[in-house]
């Protein structure tokens, strides 16, 4: 038989696990899976949501949830944000792909028809660039 404090734990889990299930029921479908956790304390429901923007849209949802969950004792509603590991979310920038040559030679012509110089000229550097990485020739 487990320890009455870790009996305790497990009553506790419980019943959050329960009020989040009935937090998600009382959400559009779209909201649901970003809801983590759920805890309702002295009248106050705190829910945890995976990002600061569904944070934000689910404050629109709170007086919802407050109404849904009264027979819980539920009065207000706190949405806290925690995002998953950032670590492992964040993305390495990535190198963008390399021109076509049929890319390359619509930059040439764009730079050949544009009144711009500037402008011109930034197209005939990328262009250059196509050239120089891919066929090993300088462009002139």
């Amino acid at each position: 038989m487990a320890s009455p404090a870790v009996a305790h734990c497990l009553e506790l889990q419980q019943r959050e696990d329960g009020l989040l299930t009935r937090v998600r029921e009382l959400l559009a479908p779209a909201a649901r899976p970003h809801c983590i956790q759920a805890s309702a304390t002295d009248g106050q429901l705190t829910v945890t949501v995976d990002s600061a923007a569904w944070a934000t849209r689910l404050r629109y949802a709170a007086p919802d949830l407050a109404r849904g969950l009264a027979d819980a004792g539920v009065v207000a509603v706190k949405l806290r944000a925690r995002p998953q590991d950032l670590g492992t979310r964040r993305q390495t920038p990535r190198r963008l792909d390399p021109l076509t040559p049929a890319a390359s030679e619509h930059l040439l012509a764009a730079a050949q028809y544009t009144a711009d110089a500037g402008i011109a000229e930034v197209f005939r550097r990328l262009a250059a660039r196509r050239r120089e990485r891919d066929l090993g020739e300088p462009f002139a």
